[in-house]
């Protein structure tokens, strides 16, 4: 999953709670999510080349509470340092999603995403579902044509997709879809002939955990267009 701190350099920050903060999301996971002040100047030190020390990392995150929080096990981010680190991206189109608020994200921050989409719709999501499907059905205008690129369709139970799939090509929304079994499929996007929009998460999982969606440059969208174009055309059609 694209994290926020994969947008910054943290050798641009001179603030070093910054840079603490940027470490503490490069670290976690889903299996580990709080760290020791060691691990943080560690990471630091050793894979960034950032001078610090255990102390140093201690004070930066504790003078103000809110943006880890601390306990036995160590320091996790929290939503105000990660809201922290998302203001200094260079991006001015940023939507931070919220945990927990899967309803507001896939009906409010992807409804804005895909009303301003203009012409060919182009999705890569490496897990999509009946949920995908109904993002497409409830956001996108039936007029345009949608392409989704993908690594595995989740069908549960078995037959489910293929049904809806169908329901909603029946109704006249214009969805391809293309199966592309390379492992090095993993980035999540959408774009149009104009915008590239980052997601930190599949879109059928929006909302349940902290994510945010950017909107990168134009150098980026045209990279990626060829990327998807080359993958769609090797791809299995369903």
């Amino acid at each position: 999953m694209t994290k926020i701190s994969d947008l910054l350099d943290v050798h641009t920050f001179s603030d070093l709670q910054l840079q603490t903060l940027w470490a503490l999301e490069q670290l976690s996971s889903n299996t580990q999510d709080r760290f020791s002040g060691t691990d943080i100047a560690n990471h630091l030190i050793e894979t960034c080349g950032v001078s610090t020390s255990r102390q140093a990392v201690r004070y930066a995150l504790e003078r103000e509470k809110s943006v880890a929080h601390k306990n036995k096990s160590g320091y996790k981010l929290m939503e105000p340092g990660k809201k922290k680190l998302l203001a200094q991206s260079q991006y001015d189109k940023v939507i931070f999603i919220e945990a927990n608020k899967p309803f507001s994200a896939k009906n409010i921050a992807l409804k804005d995403i895909f009303t301003g989409l203009k012409g060919e719709t182009l999705i890569c999501d490496p897990y999509i579902d009946i949920n995908t499907l109904d993002i497409v059905f409830k956001n996108s205008d039936k007029k345009k044509s949608i392409k989704i690129l993908t690594k595995n369709i989740i069908d549960k139970p078995n037959g489910t997709f293929a049904r809806h799939l169908a329901d909603l090509r029946s109704e006249g929304y214009k969805v391809e879809i293309g199966v592309y079994s390379s492992s090095d499929l993993h980035d999540r996007y959408i774009m149009d002939n104009k915008t590239f929009w980052l997601s930190g998460n599949s879109l059928n999982h929006l909302g349940n955990k902290e994510s945010f969606i950017v909107c990168l440059g134009e150098d980026i969208r045209q990279s990626m267009l060829a990327t998807f174009n080359n993958r769609w055309k090797v791809s299995s059609k369903v």
